[in-house]
């Protein structure tokens, strides 16, 4: 994390608490707050009261950093003594602080991206756009929630002209939590499913939490909406003064993509927009990622870049790990790693998409346990079986309690019995698709808790 430098005494004033050692005139201009694994001698470190105190004094010892904030349960005489001390009540304050006075250093544009699915890939699609003539700081990983805001508004200096962020959701007011620190110039909201339903209660209170990036907005910013995805007509824009564009495959958009081809190293299509036909290829598979192209090509577009930007920058982006991943597997198998997380509707978009590539080859679905659904468990894993059973596969695995359910559904719906099949164990599923015929494309789709990166990594090549 870089912040703007600013001297030891500077620091002190921003973040409060009492100056065990050190000279105000110290400059420091790194911070990393709880990450002892990344620690280095010239960073301030930000002690983290959730973290192990061992691990951290141990490296704080080994790599003797600049300067660092300890809680009062900590002894200053365990830092090293070339280590300037503050000492404040609560670290995680400290930062919070320290976040928000490097945050009113800076002027950069603020694009936030959420959504039930999609958000990830999208964020990496815009960054990949960006990045090519703009300085950026971007979410990393799946760390999007406001918890994580303040490692991001630390790591912004001078150079910086945009902040993407991915606007996670764990609960109501998370989202409007983050717009009250940043106001997004530029929202996106891929689509609104079923995602974190269980603990949410409804996919009522989903559209709610959703609606908090409208209504944190820059009341002049730009907003892009899923023209497709019948949840989001429920998101309210009538008190948004800023504009309000839309992005879609089957339905009028102000950005729409046509002539789909899903090949063997990504996705060719037509975005249509502005009068223009523009031909686009991401090197991802998987219909629902169009979708996400659409989206990042609004947002670019809303930013000024030209077009050959866009295309470029959309044909060299890195697809985040265990989204639509494509994997070469033993024996000329295919193996199709979409295991980040799954909800009903993502597990939909996957499973239509999966049928599309490698049409010659055997399919298999390998699909796990949904969680985080709620009072709509049931129901959505007997959703999924209904629509498996109408898709032509040459078998249907699955694993887990709630995955039962899919299989179950699958064969009352009339799928074959003996194309059907069910495990509890990791030992016994991999017997299993260690037989595959030959060629096979195998799909895996499952919550994150489920694991399946183990699986895959035992059936990789590579």
């Amino acid at each position: 994390m870089t912040t703007k430098s600013i001297t030891l005494g500077q620091l002190l004033n921003i973040v409060g608490g009492t100056l065990v050692r050190g000279k105000r005139d110290l400059l420091l201009s790194s911070a990393n707050y709880g990450k002892p694994k990344y620690l280095r001698t010239e960073h301030l470190y930000i002690f983290s009261t959730q973290k192990s105190q061992t691990h951290q004094l141990d490296a704080i010892r080994r790599v003797v950093p600049r300067a660092v904030i300890i809680p009062s349960s900590v002894s200053a005489s365990s830092v090293p003594l070339s280590s300037a001390v503050i000492r404040v009540t609560e670290p995680y304050v400290a930062f919070w602080r320290l976040a928000l006075w490097n945050w009113k250093q800076t002027a950069v544009t603020v694009i936030g991206i959420t959504g039930s699915a999609g958000k990830s890939t999208t964020t990496e699609m815009v960054t990949a756009i960006l990045s090519q003539t703009r300085s950026l700081v971007k979410t990393m990983g799946n760390l999007n929630t406001f918890t994580y805001l303040p490692s991001y508004l630390t790591r912004l200096t001078p150079k910086h002209e945009y902040l993407v962020l991915e606007m996670g959701m764990k609960s109501l007011n998370n989202i409007a939590r983050q717009c009250s620190v940043v106001r997004p110039d530029i929202g996106v909201v891929t689509n609104v499913g079923e995602a974190h339903v269980g603990s949410l209660g409804s996919l009522d209170t989903i559209v709610r939490a959703k609606q908090e990036l409208i209504d944190g907005m820059n009341p002049k910013g730009i907003l892009w909406l899923n023209a497709d995805d019948k949840r989001s007509r429920k998101l309210n824009t009538r008190n948004f003064l800023g504009k309000v564009h839309t992005f879609g495959i089957n339905n009028t958009a102000d950005i729409r993509a046509k002539d789909i081809d899903q090949r063997t190293n990504g996705i060719t299509f037509t975005a249509c927009f502005e009068g223009r036909n523009v031909p686009i290829f991401i090197p991802t598979i998987g219909i629902h990622n169009v979708y996400n192209a659409l989206a990042a090509i609004g947002i670019a577009r809303s930013l000024g870049n030209s077009i050959e930007q866009i295309r470029k920058g959309l044909a060299s982006f890195q697809p985040p790990r265990m989204r639509m991943q494509l994997l070469k597997g033993t024996r000329d198998r295919w193996l199709i790693n979409d295991a980040w997380n799954a909800n009903p509707s993502a597990m939909v978009a996957g499973l239509k998409s999966f049928r599309e590539w490698g049409k010659n080859r055997p399919h298999v679905a390998v699909l796990g346990d949904m969680l985080e659904l709620g009072k709509l468990t049931r129901s959505a894993h007997q959703q999924i079986g209904r629509i498996v059973a109408h898709l032509p596969l040459t078998q249907l695995i699955t694993v887990g309690k709630y995955a039962r359910i899919i299989s179950q559904s699958a064969i009352e719906k009339g799928m074959d019995p003996k194309k059907v099949f069910h495990y509890n164990s990791t030992a016994s599923l991999l017997r299993h698709l260690k037989q595959l015929p030959a060629n096979a494309v195998v799909y895996f789709k499952a919550s994150r808790k489920m694991h399946f990166e183990k699986v895959i990594r035992a059936l990789n090549t590579v």
